[in-house]
């Protein structure tokens, strides 16, 4: 036998089996997941714990997905993102474990996808061609005969990402907390330390990590596992021998009797901006029911709203933020966080946290842990809906534990619940919280001066690269950017492109199979949909809010972060998170905007919830409760929440740049996108400030401002939308119907006046990147959005602006997409040149206007193409889209634009050029990012936004 089986369990609450085996000759381990879904997945993962902040692991994961010895082209995984059915393609590096997951539902394309991360990991050009690390890990730039700067992708991904402040201090933590272990360094690279690494120290990374020996593989799905477990062997495994490797990671227990001080970058300092962290090991990860029970008690603890520890804290420290979390590792870590408060209640931070935990060690709410349970409980219906199950399972999988261990969970979950009451909660507080000798307190303070001090270092180390640097040393450098220029200037030549496996366009279906819809007119719409949902159902109610004006919806916003989370007529905010989640698993209130036809839209306020049949009455009463007794009177209580949402705002928004540059170009040309940006982007988050200003100033005002608004949202233009299985349904149906009344009266509609114009824009932030976009309006033109405009956005994204942008131009991402609104925008992510990008931009109409491709690439993008609209949806999913296919008259069905993919031509793409080449003349743009690059070039915007104003 080639491979020898471990384990075998089956797991019938999750409708599967999994298997373990070990691969006899290298002792790699196998998990096949033997479960009734066609959406296959395979992943390969590698211990890779770092033993410094090079990024060595993370640079690696890029680099191996740039042309193997069986796969010949420059980017087989972007070849593959560009011909393939694939539903999801992709790779990620851990703090101490690097996979490379992939999904599809086609037999042949999930074998060809196999196989081409297969030899990705074991037989990478990188090992022979340095130009790879250049490109994705590091270089110099030269202008003459000077180094002028450092440049590369994974170089400019962690200036982007490392300049979150959470990121800053949550890396510093780290550092400190698991000193002496792997985990103190940064997995994804620190900029500073980057350029330090070697070609040759890379290459040896390589070998040593990326060996069957130190892999886990990963089969899920209905697949032929004899089939891939052969495969495996006989192309990949078998061409091994077994290698001694251990990277078993053993975590010291640090020990911090003082308080630690450090800082994090600001551009201007601001009162009441430190971050208080108490923080400690706990027990193993690797045990199962340790872990699972640290994330309940966390939740309970520190983050319900019924918490003492927190309502102490967010009342005597008023931080904009206070959480809890499990930290990463083999060894678990709590973290506990005040964000923006005073450093001088540090004492208090310190005295709530330990008397609470006391008063836990003898005593915690049952309801407040039966609540918990039902949110896990939900949690695991819901995951029987995704369509990504299959991922899940492997993303969560602890390559140092028992591999099968994260199909226990809902067992486990179980047990867990059965332990309410026992003191079994109580004594896990007392042995692994209390009195913890790994106990870190740390103050994190605004700093001015960082930013400068990490642009004084980087000069240096310029400087100091020019100072030391000889002939020979210019003449390597110049040498390796040459190769780096002919190798991203390399055409792939048609062998190397017959390299790469293909599915013939006649694999792809052209039709999707109908969403079930039955609508009802009673008293309201109703639209329903009949479709499995493991015993969930999910409710979304569409309140129609035409008669409010702009800044009545900029109000309703606030209301949507408030409703649910503050007092009611009859329940207490505190009491709110102990009730809700045992009958809900889900609860949302959101301002929708949603397209009626071409040039119609209607604005509404969306309230959406899930739960099951035996809980739904109590859900609609407490979604009642929220929407008619809701009281406004607790300022605190506002202010909190008010200040939360900006706080997530600022720790997710260098994260989702482009997406907000997007947004907000284009809200200079399109009404609706300008309502949206209002009411949810930057535009919101400027408004939120004001607000948090307006409180303190003047309660009573804003209060009346909010009353008035609530009074006027719920009317009786409405529509409701539900997805349930077969009785659950009508069931569903009736008893909302029973409990909508006390509505009000149908307004008229208040016209929203706007006035289109084309704006070069920039915001300025505190990141060292940018995040660009440009959009513009092709409606003036084209009637329709076709199936041609989705196939001309895949090819100009990829490999044009791909190549352009982010393998030429050092930028994390690129790309263009069109909207269904006939709204072409283009983007960057977190980009170190916005101008050279802009320029890049303006090449997509001649881009288009003179593709070359072969029928062979052209085939392959219109199978990418049609793939992303063949990829799976969950039920909750299909119902919220076939909701939005019953409103808007001018909506195209996927069948439709599926035919139209493929009866695209090259011929028709050119001849959308001259539509692009138009339209990209208003030069409308926004540059999300770096302070310094933007005000150096302020002359060329119409406008500049300070984010921290």
């Amino acid at each position: 036998m080639t491979y020898k089986l471990l384990n075998k369990e089956n797991f019938d609450k999750l409708s599967l089996e999994a298997y373990l085996y070990e691969h006899e000759k290298t002792k790699a381990k196998l998990v096949y997941v033997k479960a009734d879904d066609d959406n296959k997945t395979f992943g390969i993962g590698f211990r890779t714990p770092p033993n410094d902040s090079k990024g060595k692991a993370h640079i690696m994961e890029h680099s191996v997905l740039n042309g193997s010895k069986k796969f010949k082209t420059k980017d087989p995984f972007m070849d593959m993102a560009s011909s393939s059915l694939q539903t999801f393609l992709n790779a990620m590096t851990y703090p101490d474990k690097t996979i490379f997951p992939v999904s599809s539902e086609n037999d042949k394309d999930f074998r060809n996808l196999v196989d081409v991360y297969l030899d990705a990991v074991f037989n990478p050009c990188v090992v022979e061609k340095k130009e790879i690390l250049d490109q994705e890990g590091w270089h110099y730039t030269l202008e003459g005969d000077e180094i002028t700067g450092i440049s590369g992708v994974v170089y400019n991904e962690m200036q982007g990402a490392l300049t979150n402040s959470e990121s800053k201090i949550a890396n510093d933590i780290n550092a400190l907390l698991f000193k002496g272990s792997p985990y103190e360094y940064i997995s994804g690279g620190d900029p500073k330390v980057i350029p330090d690494l070697t070609y040759e120290e890379f290459i040896d990374f390589y070998k040593e990590h990326y060996h069957p020996s130190n892999a886990v593989i990963y089969l899920y799905g209905n697949l032929d596992i004899d089939y891939f477990m052969g495969f495996i062997d006989e192309e990949y495994l078998s061409k091994y021998d077994y290698k001694d490797v251990d990277f078993s990671i053993n975590v010291k227990e640090n020990y911090y009797k003082d308080v630690v001080e450090g800082a994090y970058p600001v551009s201007q300092v601001q009162e009441d901006s430190d971050y208080l962290t108490y923080a400690f090991l706990a027990t193993s990860a690797l045990d199962i029911k340790d872990y699972l029970t640290l994330n309940i008690l966390t939740n309970t603890l520190f983050n319900m709203d019924s918490s003492k520890i927190r309502g102490e804290v967010v009342e005597k420290l008023n931080p904009e933020y206070f959480y809890a979390r499990v930290g990463y590792g083999v060894r678990s870590s709590i973290i506990i966080q005040a964000q923006r408060t005073s450093a001088s209640k540090i004492d208090d931070f310190v005295n709530i946290i330990e008397d609470g935990l006391r008063d836990a060690s003898e005593k915690i709410s049952e309801e407040s842990l039966k609540s918990a349970f039902k949110t896990f409980d939900f949690s695991q219906r819901e995951s029987l809906n995704s369509t990504s199950k299959g991922l899940n399972y492997f993303f969560m999988m602890n390559f140092d534990g028992d591999l099968l261990d994260i199909f226990r969970i809902v067992d486990v979950l179980d047990e867990l619940r059965d332990l309410i009451g026992t003191g079994y909660y109580e004594d896990f507080v007392k042995e692994h919280f209390l009195n913890n000798k790994t106990k870190l307190v740390h103050i994190a303070r605004p700093s001015e001066s960082l930013i400068g001090e990490e642009l004084a270092y980087f000069n240096e180390r310029i400087d100091l690269a020019n100072k030391n640097m000889t002939q020979e040393d210019l003449d390597l450098i110049r040498k390796d950017l040459e190769k780096l220029e002919a190798y991203q200037d390399k055409v792939n030549t048609e062998d190397e492109k017959a390299t790469i496996p293909r599915l013939d366009i006649k694999d792809v279906p052209t039709s999707t199979t109908p969403i079930p819809r039955k609508v009802v007119h009673e008293d309201f719409d109703f639209i329903l949909h009949d479709l499995p949902t493991s015993g969930l159902i999910y409710v979304s109610i569409y309140f129609n809010e035409d008669h409010l004006d702009l800044d009545d919806l900029r109000y309703l916003a606030i209301l949507s972060e408030l409703l649910g989370a503050i007092d009611t007529e009859n329940i207490s905010y505190r009491d709110i998170d102990d009730i809700l989640w045992q009958y809900l698993a889900s609860l949302n209130f959101n301002i929708q905007l949603l397209k009626l036809d071409k040039d119609e839209f209607e604005r509404d306020f969306k309230v959406s919830f899930t739960t099951s049949r035996q809980d739904l009455d109590a859900a609609i009463r407490l979604v009642k409760n929220f929407a008619t007794s809701s009281l406004f009177t607790n300022k605190e209580r506002i202010g909190e929440l008010l200040k939360m949402s900006k706080s997530v705002f600022e720790s997710g928004m260098y994260d989702q740049g482009h997406l907000l540059a997007i947004n907000r170009a284009k809200s200079h040309i399109d009404k609706l996108s300008y309502i949206k940006e209002e009411v949810s982007g930057i535009s919101y988050y400027l408004f939120v400030k004001k607000v948090l200003k307006d409180i303190e100033e003047d309660f009573e005002g804003f209060r009346a401002r909010l009353e008035e608004v609530y009074a006027n949202i719920f009317t009786k233009k409405l529509s409701i939308n539900i997805t349930a299985s077969g009785d659950d349904l009508d069931f569903a149906k009736d008893k909302l119907s029973e409990s909508l009344d006390k509505l009000g009266d149908i307004r008229s509609k208040v016209e929203i006046s706007y006035k289109p114009r084309a704006i070069k824009e920039a915001i300025l932030t505190d990141a060292p990147v940018n995040y660009c976009s440009q959009t513009t309006l092709l409606r003036d033109d084209l009637e329709n959005f076709t199936g041609s405009l989705a196939l001309a956005s895949s090819i100009v994204s990829n490999p044009y602006l791909y190549e352009l942008i982010r393998a030429k131009g050092g930028a994390y991402g690129a790309g263009m997409s069109i909207t269904r609104t006939l709204i072409l925008q283009a983007y960057s992510y977190r980009d170190p040149n916005f101008d050279l990008t802009l320029e890049n931009f303006k090449k997509i109409a001649n881009i288009t206007e003179e593709l070359e491709i072969d029928q062979r690439d052209f085939e392959n993008q219109q199978i990418s193409t049609m793939g992303g609209f063949l990829r799976p949806i969950s039920p909750k999913q299909k119902g919220e889209v076939d909701f939005i296919a019953y409103k808007d008259k001018s909506y195209k069905s996927t069948t439709e634009i599926l035919g139209e993919v493929k009866a695209t031509s090259l011929k028709d793409i050119r001849a959308l050029a001259p539509y692009f080449r138009k339209a990209l003349k208003a030069e409308n743009y926004t540059i999300f990012g770096n302070r310094e690059q933007i005000l150096k070039k302020k002359d060329e915007f119409d406008k500049i936004i300070d984010i921290n104003n």
